[in-house]
């Protein structure tokens, strides 16, 4: 009789127990292709004069008929979000969830090659390299221009999903490329 009054008290106890309030990640929505290759109406020289006027681009080497350069930026924690997707975690931006629950960083390495076609035309390859850190964990995500990455989240929160994918919303890309193509 007391192996009774033990199950139902038990029985009891844990059915009045709260439920866990499921986590829900949602993968970011898809991103449409980027364009990183493309001509240009400028040959060389004009390009070289082009870079000189953008200030926030400086030459790693330059040659007669090819031109790259990088760029390498630190993105400040609040608005790493403008730059990348990496879903959301229970209706928040996940870029924004990690940064409050683990702070985050970004830093975004963006090669650019440009190869003279002719006098008067060249040919224009972007692509940026993103590493986005949950700093408390350690956790890092590693893609690039045109590629998401999809990793294992070591600790996932109780009930989420254990894959979280992150992509660039190529901002950064099109600000270059803007440039450019204004000149």
């Amino acid at each position: 009789m007391q192996k009774i009054y033990l199950c139902i008290f038990t029985l009891l106890l844990f059915s009045c127990q709260e439920q866990p309030n499921k986590n829900v990640y949602i993968p970011p929505a898809s991103i449409d292709s980027f364009q990183n290759k493309f001509n240009l109406n400028f040959g060389a020289d004009e390009l070289k004069k082009i870079i000189k006027k953008i200030d926030f681009l400086i030459i790693d080497e330059s040659l007669d008929s090819e031109i790259k350069f990088q760029k390498i930026d630190e993105v400040s924690p609040n608005k790493i979000s403008n730059f990348i997707d990496c879903g959301t975690m229970n209706n928040e931006v996940y870029v924004d969830y990690i940064n409050r629950i683990f702070d985050s960083s970004l830093k975004i390495k963006t090669t650019i090659e440009i190869k003279s076609i002719d006098k008067s035309n060249s040919r224009l390859k972007l692509i940026s390299y993103y590493v986005f850190t949950s700093i408390e964990t350690g956790t890092q995500w590693k893609f690039k221009t045109n590629e998401s990455k999809m990793i294992l989240v070591g600790t996932p929160a109780y009930g989420a999903e254990p894959y979280r994918e992150c992509a660039s919303k190529h901002l950064f890309e099109s600000r270059i490329i803007k440039e450019f193509i204004n000149q």
